[in-house]
């Protein structure tokens, strides 16, 4: 029995974060731990379940939008035995409205995924997977430390669609240590075969103290040049377009029809929650992020404390500034109705002297409606965004 009444307007995404991993890959610097005890899993999820029902209980008094999208991420989701993601599934269903046509997802490494834990996803009502390759070549998945290999991944694919899965996404990465050009279009090419309905192609980014920054800076491994890196970019994206697929963020390329519900919130400053260790969410026009230690996240929980840390509300300032960097990620573009129709002024009120440059220098393109990167302004993003800040 839903708890909370429902108000009108864009949908509400959750986000459920699982620190769970076999071992921690190279480059991560993610909340996750690897080969933790089953017992310390359960009182994980027994956390995690109490930190929704405390924000049901603490919210009860307001309308909140049906819920449209849930992500299950990590770490490592599908490395946990299933029945954790089918019981927290049924709360969330249990606490909040949950639309009938609701876009839920499941962060899935290739390795760790049975015709078991397929089926019960399906039948627990996740109807999209998102499957962590990252690269079809097994020298490179050994120097980026995941724990699959390329015949894990078909068998995951043969799985998935067995067991009914047909939206899915592939995570892929380019800029790695060693990694070429040819290797980059071997692994898209190879990934298409399997029908997906988008694929997420990221650059590799280096975070001090992980093991690969490590290797790095030691000259143990070499990486792509940058300019090397930017042509892995624009053959992805020449590749995948001729293959139908529309580059809609920067990062994202996706069927018609087939754009991550959940991702768009982020990029589009809509409301979702984060539960779980250091998961973030944004509320109310408030950012706030969970504790990223497990333990302190657990015995908040135990004594019925939140493990949050607020930020500061929001003024309509720093809202249009957010708007602006994180809409912009958006190869679509904003449009100046939207931002009006948000703030009450077109965004050359507040930001006509920082768009003005970026225009003159290449970076953004303006029609009188939509204020767009160019393909100069996707190789250089973060200084377009940074700008807005």
């Amino acid at each position: 029995m839903n708890t909370l009444s429902v108000t009108d307007g864009p949908g509400l995404g959750i986000y459920c974060h699982i620190p769970f991993c076999l071992k921690k890959c190279a480059y991560c610097d993610f909340s996750s731990f690897s080969r933790q005890s089953e017992a310390v899993i359960r009182d994980y999820f027994a956390a995690l379940h109490k930190e929704i029902r405390k924000f049901i209980e603490e919210n009860k008094k307001f309308a909140l939008p049906a819920v449209d999208t849930i992500y299950f991420g990590g770490g490592t989701p599908s490395a946990v035995d299933v029945r954790h993601i089918e019981a927290t599934l049924l709360l969330l269903n249990e606490v909040f409205q949950v639309k009938d046509d609701a876009e839920i997802t499941i962060e899935i490494n290739p390795g760790t995924l049975t015709a078991d834990k397929a089926r019960r996803y399906k039948k627990a009502g996740i109807n999209r997977a998102s499957v962590g390759l990252q690269a079809w070549q097994d020298f490179l998945l050994k120097i980026l430390g995941r724990v699959h290999s390329q015949a894990d991944f078909k068998k995951a694919m043969e799985l998935l669609k067995k067991a009914g899965f047909n939206n899915f996404s592939v995570d892929v990465m380019v800029g790695l240590p060693g990694q070429k050009i040819t290797d980059v279009m071997e692994t898209v090419q190879a990934v298409i075969n399997y029908a997906p309905t988008h694929l997420s192609c990221y650059s590799l980014i280096l975070e001090s103290g992980t093991p690969m920054a490590n290797w790095v800076e030691s000259g143990q491994l070499d990486l792509p040049e940058e300019d090397e890196e930017r042509e892995m970019h624009w053959a992805v994206d020449n590749f995948l377009t001729r293959q139908g697929f529309q580059h809609y963020e920067i990062s994202s390329f996706c069927r018609p029809g087939y754009e991550s519900r959940h991702n768009v919130k982020y990029w589009e400053l809509v409301s979702y929650l984060g539960f779980g260790l250091g998961a973030h969410g944004y509320f109310n026009n408030q950012r706030y992020g969970n504790s990223n230690d497990l333990d302190e996240y657990c015995q908040l929980l135990e004594m019925d404390k939140s493990p949050a840390i607020f930020d500061p509300v929001m003024s309509p300032k720093e809202q249009m500034s957010e708007w602006m960097f994180l809409g912009l990620r958006k190869l679509g573009g904003i449009r100046e109705d939207d931002f009006c129709a948000r703030f009450g002024e077109s965004y050359f009120v507040p930001f006509g002297e920082v768009i003005q440059p970026l225009i003159t220098a290449g970076l953004l393109a303006w029609n009188g409606s939509v204020l767009k990167l160019t393909p100069r302004g996707q190789d250089f993003g973060n200084q377009v965004f940074m700008a807005f800040v």
